[in-house]
């Protein structure tokens, strides 16, 4: 039996065996707007800027946003109550994607967003099913005037099956500055995410771009705080490429409940790679020129039930 026919089988075990609440997430790949902010440094993403980032530009930026989320709801077999999204830069940019006619069919979309202090003005988003009602949503910060990063996003939601759980969408500091530096960096967020969700009792999902693979050391991190790996339920080697090298930065814990997780590479979604061999994703930007593609990184599907 073909692996992908064997995963959907799977998946579908899982749901038929208890009510599962349904999150995609995905690092959209700087989904900006083409106006400036003068408190961010976005002016590389101007129609002056080194990407030529104009109007036509960034409709089509949206376009493509909206076509990889519908591409990867199609390849899933229950439909997700939220869509946990990285690099959305503002509400207006995320109203747009909520509206664009790819994604409306599955909608419609309440979206979600508050700016951070990030220094580019890049944030975390959701996009919320009309089916799903919003308890609480705030943003969790940790930023400081010398850690100028966006904050986590924690929503509290009620499924269609009257299920009460949590999820916060992360997006962690990258490796700029170096390992160590940045691991220091990713830490102090983690410290204060994990704190601020230490009294949740009810199911609750932490996922994202981690900008690092699980390693031994963020798994002991989280066991000793009660989290659980949500386990990849395909062998697929990664959500990133980089000079040839798959790595999973896209991963989730779960606490007060289990769940399951898969990267889901969709065909439309890579393009293959010629320096390296192999496949990678279809990212938007090769350089400053826009390729019509999607994303650096492949989206991931998770399902979390309760204990």
């Amino acid at each position: 039996m073909p692996k992908s026919i064997c995963l959907t089988l799977l998946l579908i075990s899982l749901c038929s065996q208890t009510s599962g609440q349904a999150i995609l997430s995905y690092n959209v790949e700087n989904l900006f707007d083409t106006i400036n902010d003068k408190n961010y440094h976005d002016e590389a993403f101007l129609p002056d800027g080194p990407y030529d980032y104009n109007s036509v530009r960034y409709w089509l930026k949206i376009r493509q946003t909206a076509r990889a989320l519908r591409l990867a709801i199609q390849a899933v077999p229950e439909p997700p109550h939220i869509i946990a999204l990285m690099e959305v830069e503002n509400q207006g940019v995320l109203y747009d994607l909520a509206k664009n006619p790819a994604l409306r069919p599955y909608g419609p979309w309440r979206p979600i967003l508050f700016d951070s202090p990030d220094f580019r003005g890049i944030d975390c988003a959701a996009l919320i099913h009309e089916n799903t009602r919003i308890l609480q949503a705030q943003p969790i910060t940790y930023a400081t005037p010398h850690f100028q990063t966006r904050d986590a996003l924690f929503i509290r939601f009620r499924s269609p099956d009257s299920i009460t759980a949590q999820l916060t969408i992360i997006h962690l500091p990258s490796k700029r500055g170096g390992p160590k530096t940045s691991e220091i960096k990713r830490t102090i967020a983690l410290e204060a995410i994990t704190a601020a969700l230490d009294t949740c009792t009810t199911p609750t999902l932490l996922c994202g771009d981690f900008n690092t693979s699980p390693t031994p050391r963020l798994q002991n991190y989280f066991q000793e705080r009660g989290w659980k790996e949500a386990p990849f339920s395909n062998g697929e080697p990664g959500t990133y490429k980089f000079k040839g090298r798959w790595s999973i930065l896209d991963w989730a814990v779960i606490k007060n409940g289990r769940g399951s997780a898969q990267i889901l590479t969709v065909p439309e979604l890579l393009i293959i790679d010629k320096k390296w061999g192999g496949k990678k994703p279809k990212r938007s930007w090769s350089g400053t020129f826009f390729t019509y593609g999607y994303s650096d990184h492949l989206p991931v599907y998770y399902l979390m039930y309760e204990n």
